[in-house]
């Protein structure tokens, strides 16, 4: 759960929500909603580098592909070092030698 008590039991969304606002408002905020927070805590956790499955799990999608679809443009950097990384292998790959 990305949201509980401190004894790990999960809160009540309504309540959470309430409290939100009245913060919100008492600090002049805009007013967000409870999947404001969930996408904030999702961004927080992958620009964090924790592993996509772990976010996935904690927002508990019923796929990675699910995660993936919803915040895979948070990922460039990911696509960029996978890119570097295939592009340093074919670098330092062996040539094949010339038969004679």
């Amino acid at each position: 759960m990305v949201f509980t008590r401190p004894d790990g039991k999960p809160i009540n969304p309504e309540r959470l929500l309430h409290t939100l606002h009245r913060r919100s408002a008492e600090i002049g905020l805009p007013k967000i909603g409870l999947h404001d927070l969930r996408h904030t805590a999702a961004t927080i956790m992958i620009s964090s580098q924790v592993p996509l499955a772990v976010v996935s799990k904690t927002l508990r999608h019923s796929t990675l592909a699910t995660t993936v679809n919803i915040y895979g443009h948070l990922l460039p950097q990911a696509a960029r070092e996978a890119v570097t990384a295939l592009a340093d292998a074919l670098d330092h790959a062996d040539l094949p030698r010339e038969i004679n």
